[in-house]
Parts: structure tokens; C-alpha cells; sequence
């Protein structure tokens, strides 16, 4: 720890001046970067302040922010998949457009990839001990959650090809609707496309699995290229803190 002349420290460690009670993302992530601002200004705060009720509020968000928009992108995905591979007509047209491509794709990663760059933007306010443990908490929270999506989105995907686009089940359906007294060739069309249709969902499985590793991946490079900084910042006394856990 740094003194001046009169043998005093000019930078003493505090505790938070109140309690950090996270009820949401955004609100996560500003308590983040408002402690980050003290620990580039000098307030070193250990790690031990962040009590274990803290912690899992951090881990809470974290799940419920990954797993929620990993749910929407997942039931979104059949639809985008659906579009690229000609079986739904995003624009009115069959025969997708490299811009209807792109616009599936968006479709379903959008919104998980623009949690991911939220949540990275987060992992990259750390350089003490106390943020350092916010952006972990946070951080196992949103990969607990990623996770937990992507098998249920997986095990009920393949639910679906397995069992309700069964031909047993396909049958059935198409003989309700040709004793409902729809047109023959219009419940063999029906029969048809569904039978086609039904191999989205496998794809849209290992799709999801996919985006997953994707999402969890872009806030860990963040978190990696926030520790090279930190190394660089301390090394050259921009900041004095503790590096036993940077």
C-alpha cells in the first residue's frame, strides 16, 4: 500500500457503503461498474464483503437472464431453421433470399448473442477482488442457466421428431382432417410437409447447442481480455491492488 510523506496511506480499503441487492441484469451490471470506478480510484475492497446471500442475488440474475432469452432464441430456431431449409416462406417466398437467410439467422441469435455481449460488456468491469467476485457469480449463474436451456431445448426437440412427428402421429393427424372433410390432395400436401418439416427439429438440437457454447463463450474472452488489461494497468501503477486474484 502506497503512503505519502506524513506516513499516512492514500488509499485505504472500505467495505461498499450499502448493500448490493440485485433484482435484475441491468441493475447487476451497474453495481458492477460503479464499484469498478471506486477500485480504479483507489477503494480496495475485499472480496469477503460480498456476502454469500450477495452472491447467489448475482447467480440468480445471471441464470435467469441466459436461460429466459436462451428460451426464446430456442423456440425461435424450428422457425429460423424452417426458413433457410425452403419449408417456411419468411417474406412470402419459398426460395429464401441471401437476405432472408440472414434474417433467419438473426431471428435465432439475436437475442441470445445481444444477452451475450450485454452480459460481456459486464465481465470486463473487474480489477479488484469485489468486482472480480461479482463477475464470477454472475458469470456461473449465466452458464448454469445457458446450460439447463440447451438440454431442455435439446431433450424436447428431439421429443418432438420422436414422438409428435411420429408417422403413427402424422396419421392420425392427416386422417382427422380428411374426415373433416378436407380435399385429398391438400391433406396429402399437409402429410407431406410435415413429414419434411419434422427433420428441422433435430437440426434445430444441435443448432441450439451450438449457440449455447457461442453465448458462453463471448463474456469468457471478455472476462480473458479484461484480466490482460488489469495485468497491464497494475504493472504500470495505474491501480494498486491486490493481485494475488486478478
Amino acid at each position: 500500500m502506497a503512503k505519502d510523506g506524513g506516513g499516512s496511506p492514500d488509499v485505504i480499503p472500505v467495505a461498499p457503503s450499502s448493500e448490493i441487492h440485485p433484482r435484475g441484469l441491468l441493475e447487476a451490471l451497474s453495481y458492477i461498474d460503479q464499484n469498478f470506478a471506486n477500485e480504479l480510484g483507489g477503494c480496495l475492497i475485499k472480496a469477503r464483503f460480498l456476502t454469500t446471500k450477495q452472491r447467489l442475488e448475482f447467480m440468480e440474475v445471471g441464470f435467469r437472464s441466459s436461460f429466459v432469452s436462451g428460451l426464446v432464441s430456442a423456440t425461435l430456431t424450428p422457425v429460423a431453421i424452417g426458413v433457410i431449409e425452403q419449408y417456411i416462406p419468411m417474406f412470402g417466398d419459398a426460395n429464401p433470399t441471401l437476405f432472408d437467410t440472414c434474417s433467419a439467422f438473426l431471428l435465432a441469435l439475436g437475442f441470445s448473442l445481444g444477452y451475450a455481449l450485454f452480459i460481456a460488456k459486464g465481465a470486463m468491469s473487474y480489477i479488484g477482488e469485489y468486482t472480480r467476485a461479482m463477475v464470477l457469480n454472475l458469470l456461473g449463474g449465466m452458464i448454469f442457466g445457458a446450460i439447463a436451456k440447451a438440454i431442455i431445448a435439446f431433450i424436447a426437440f428431439h421429443f418432438i421428431y420422436f414422438k409428435l412427428f411420429s408417422d403413427k402421429m402424422l396419421l392420425w393427424a392427416v386422417a382427422k382432417l380428411y374426415y373433416a372433410k378436407v380435399s385429398q390432395s391438400t391433406v396429402a400436401n399437409i402429410y407431406y410437409w410435415l413429414q419434411g418439416f419434422k427433420g428441422v427439429f433435430l437440426t434445430s438440437a444441435y443448432f441450439v447447442v451450438v449457440t449455447t457454447l457461442i453465448f458462453i463463450i463471448i463474456p469468457l474472452i471478455a472476462m480473458f481480455f479484461a484480466w490482460r488489461r488489469n495485468i497491464k494497468l497494475i504493472a504500470a501503477g495505474v491501480v494498486d491492488v491486490d493481485t494475488s486474484n486478478i
